[in-house]
C-alpha cells in the first residue's frame, strides 16, 4: 500500500486521480458539477498524500546519479588512502634502488658494494649554488664520520655546463671533498625521484633509508650528524 501511489475515483468522471491531485481536478474538470470538494478527500487519505509528498521519490535517472556519485566517492577515497601519487621517487624506509654508476676518477661504483656500513648519498650539480654552500658542511661531516660511513655524491647535471669528469675533480679539489663522485646518470636522478639539488639520502646498513635532506641541511652538521647516528644505531 505505501508503495502504491494513493489515488481515488472522480465522482464525477469516474476517473481515478492521485489524492493530493483529486480536488484540482474537480475544480478545474467539472466545475459545474456541484462536487463538494471538503468530502473528496478523507482526513486520513489526506495524512497518506502529505507523508508520500513529504517522501523524496528517486527516478531511474535519479538512481543514475547517485551510482556515479558513489562511484566517483569510492575512487576519491581509494587515491585518499592508496595515494599513489605520495612521494614519488625514494621516501624513507624504502630500499634505495642499487645503480652502477661510472665514477668521475676511472672505473664504476656500485652502490651495493657498501652494505654493511651507513652510506650518505648525495645528489649534486657542480653549477649548484646550494651544492657548492653545502660542500664544506658535508667535508665536515665526512671528517667524523668517514671511519663508519660510506660517502658517494652522484652529479645530476640540472643547471649549467656540462658536467664532465674533469670538471666534478676540480668541483671536490676546490672544496675539499674527497670522497667518491659518480658522473651524471639521468636514469639514477629519475628512480631516485630527485628534482633538485642538493637532495641527500642517509642509509642503514642495510640500504633502507632513514631520512632524506632536500635543500640546505637546516642545522648544518647536526642535522647530518643526527640522521648519521641514526641509521649507525639501526
Amino acid at each position: 500500500m505505501d508503495g502504491a501511489v494513493p489515488s481515488k475515483k472522480c465522482p464525477a468522471c469516474g476517473v481515478s486521480v492521485k489524492l493530493e491531485n483529486l480536488e484540482k481536478h474537480v475544480r478545474n474538470q467539472h466545475p459545474h458539477e456541484g462536487v463538494d470538494l471538503a468530502s473528496l478527500v478523507t482526513r486520513e487519505e489526506r495524512r497518506v498524500a502529505q507523508r508520500r509528498q513529504a517522501r523524496p521519490v528517486v527516478t531511474r535517472g535519479g538512481l543514475k546519479v547517485v551510482a556515479v556519485v558513489a562511484a566517483i566517492v569510492l575512487v576519491v577515497f581509494a587515491v585518499v588512502l592508496l595515494n599513489p601519487f605520495r612521494g614519488t621517487g625514494v621516501n624513507i624506509g624504502d630500499v634505495a634502488p642499487d645503480f652502477s654508476a661510472e665514477m668521475s676518477t676511472s672505473g664504476s661504483i656500485t652502490l651495493s658494494s657498501y652494505r654493511g656500513q651507513p652510506t650518505l648519498l648525495e645528489f649534486m650539480d657542480v653549477d649548484c649554488e646550494y651544492c657548492v654552500r653545502e660542500a664544506p658542511i658535508l667535508a665536515a661531516v665526512y671528517g667524523n664520520y668517514s671511519a663508519r660511513v660510506h660517502f658517494l655524491s652522484v652529479d645530476a647535471n640540472f643547471v649549467g655546463s656540462p658536467d664532465t669528469p674533469s670538471r666534478i675533480q676540480d668541483f671536490k679539489t676546490t672544496h675539499g671533498t674527497p670522497w667518491v663522485y659518480a658522473i651524471p646518470d639521468p636514469k639514477v636522478v629519475s628512480d631516485y625521484g630527485v628534482t633538485g639539488t642538493p637532495t641527500t639520502f642517509i642509509l642503514d646498513r642495510n640500504g633502507v633509508v632513514v631520512d632524506v635532506i632536500r635543500g640546505l641541511a637546516p642545522n648544518g652538521v647536526s642535522t647530518y650528524a643526527s640522521a648519521l647516528d641514526k641509521a649507525l644505531r639501526v
